[in-house]
């Protein structure tokens, strides 16, 4: 009267594999869950007993209990009906423990007893593979997101009644097969295209080394410049993701249940955009089941804040460690949870709260005003973006040119000769991008020539910059050179980087002060 089945469970992004323990006997007819779980799986027990009873079968009179172990971490979710309610089935005698050896049952029951798709399997498949298990039944919503991990058979299942008669060997269910990827149409180009941005070379360039190296961008103008217009655009010139970078993108949208059902690996990378009135859990991650943020949703892809005056204090404040480590921790009473995070963040704000300075013919803002509107972003928070770009109002002229400057084809093939510099510079290591470069790479890739780090120290010296400072503009100047095609930093590629980086007197020197 005593059985055991294999189900899994999501923490942050990694998988684990629970065992679900059901034993019926003696005593008053009782229903009971335990095993350190929430109050979701709590109520799960009166629908477990329904579906089970609208597939069926009956439960004899008993005292039963269902068992999540291991009990040291918290469960949540509806994935445990399934194995809970075969456990049951095999605890009377319906199905044999024999049948049940390597593998895993995960999904939610509905009343009538069909399977309905749950968030995080990817992770759970992942873990499963590993170690040994090598069948898996689940909602046939959830089929192609377990189809991505190779070593697997994976069975999906109407209801369960479709996974009772395939372990008793009456109907047996059909392996799935993954489907075949849409095709892409050659020549289709750009959906957004850098192209349709008139004038703007400043940001175009600057937009170019972030998606390059991967530093973060503040973009500074007036209404209608075009800063959403390129941030937007940006995805468009980054290289294709390779495949681990699509199976981690995949694994954060499946923890927080943001992949539709049927959808298989992501491909394409992110782009989120919230909006400036985001707490600091939305934007980073949290709440009472810790899930991911906005940070980690755009992991190898663009974050994109608008308005970034506007957001609350907390909620930038709250970027300052994972721009650093591109990683989020979040601890809670119950356990930890940690989210890779590392987007490349493109920022955009007004210079001022009317946001026309300094054209003195529409903007009334005093100079307190402005210096307190800029003053909004902490000194940190700009300290960590790498580079800074100030857009002006186009001109008629620059409107009506008929040249539409760089387009996104043309920005796409310098980044992918860039990357490859990259790519190259860094085999052996975890590090991918300029930006990732620790100190000692830096000493290593970084070295100027006699006359370049003359002027880099006399720049150092004169604008007082800090250890953090002296590394971005390093790291900027290795990418620009990367994208110039040279072999090592030249005294332009420092002035462009040290240009990026230094106050800009349109503010009166207020945007890193």
């Amino acid at each position: 009267m005593f059985c055991r089945v294999f189900g899994g469970a999501c923490t942050g992004i990694d998988g684990r594999i629970v065992r679900v323990e059901a034993d019926a006997g003696n005593g008053l007819p009782s229903f009971h869950i335990v095993g350190e779980i929430s109050a979701e799986v709590r109520e799960s027990g009166m629908r477990i007993r329904t579906a089970v009873k609208n597939s069926g079968f009956s439960l004899p009179p008993k005292r039963y209990l269902v068992n999540l172990a291991p009990s040291g971490f918290r469960k949540s979710g509806t994935g445990f009906d399934l194995p809970s309610a075969v456990a049951l089935l095999c605890c009377i005698e319906q199905i044999s423990p024999k049948f049940l050896n390597n593998s895993l049952f995960i999904g939610e029951l509905s009343l009538n007893g069909s399977l309905v798709p749950v968030r995080g399997i990817l992770p759970v498949v992942s873990q499963a593979v590993k170690e040994g298990f090598l069948y898996c039944f689940v909602p046939p919503g959830n089929v192609q997101e377990a189809l991505i991990i190779s070593g697997m058979t994976v069975y999906g299942a109407e209801s369960l009644k479709a996974v009772i008669d395939h372990l008793q060997g009456i109907r047996e269910l059909v392996p799935a097969e993954p489907l075949a990827p849409p095709e892409v149409k050659e020549g289709s180009g750009f959906p957004l295209d850098f192209g349709d941005i008139r004038g703007q070379a400043a940001g175009k360039r600057c937009a170019r080394i972030a998606a390059a190296g991967w530093h973060h961008l503040l973009l500074i103008g007036p209404p209608g410049s075009g800063k959403t217009m390129m941030a937007e655009r940006i995805p468009y010139i980054m290289p294709p993701m390779s495949r681990e970078e699509q199976m981690e993108v995949t694994k954060i949208y499946s923890a927080a249940g943001r992949l539709k059902p049927g959808s298989g690996l992501i491909s394409a990378r992110p782009f989120r955009r919230p909006h400036h009135s985001v707490s600091d859990k939305v934007l980073i991650g949290g709440g009472l089941v810790p899930g991911p943020g906005e940070m980690s949703l755009a992991h190898d892809g663009v974050l994109f804040l608008d308005e970034f005056a506007e957001f609350s204090r907390p909620a930038l404040e709250a970027l300052r460690q994972p721009l650093e480590l591109g990683t989020v921790f979040i601890h809670r009473l119950r356990g930890s949870s940690t989210f890779p995070a590392k987007p490349l963040v493109v920022a955009a704000m007004n210079p001022c709260r009317c946001g026309y300075y300094p054209d003195k013919n529409r903007c009334q803002c005093t100079e307190p005003q402005i210096q307190a509107y800029m003053g909004k972003i902490s000194g940190p928070v700009k300290e960590r973006m790498d580079l800074c770009v100030n857009l002006r109002r186009i001109s008629y002229n620059q409107m009506d040119a008929g040249e539409k400057g760089m387009d996104s084809a043309a920005m796409k093939t310098a980044v992918e000769i860039a990357r490859e510099r990259q790519r190259c510079r860094f085999s052996g290591t975890d590090i991918r991008y300029n930006s990732g470069m620790d100190s000692l790479m830096i000493r290593q890739f970084c070295r100027l020539d006699s006359r370049t780090e003359k002027l880099f120290q006399n720049i150092y010296e004169k604008f007082h910059l800090s250890a953090r400072d002296y590394q971005k503009i390093l790291k900027v100047a290795r990418t620009v050179s990367d994208l110039e095609d040279s072999e090592t930093i030249k005294e332009e590629h420092l002035a462009e980087a040290v240009c990026y980086r230094m106050p800009d007197e349109t503010y009166g020197g207020s945007l890193w002060d």
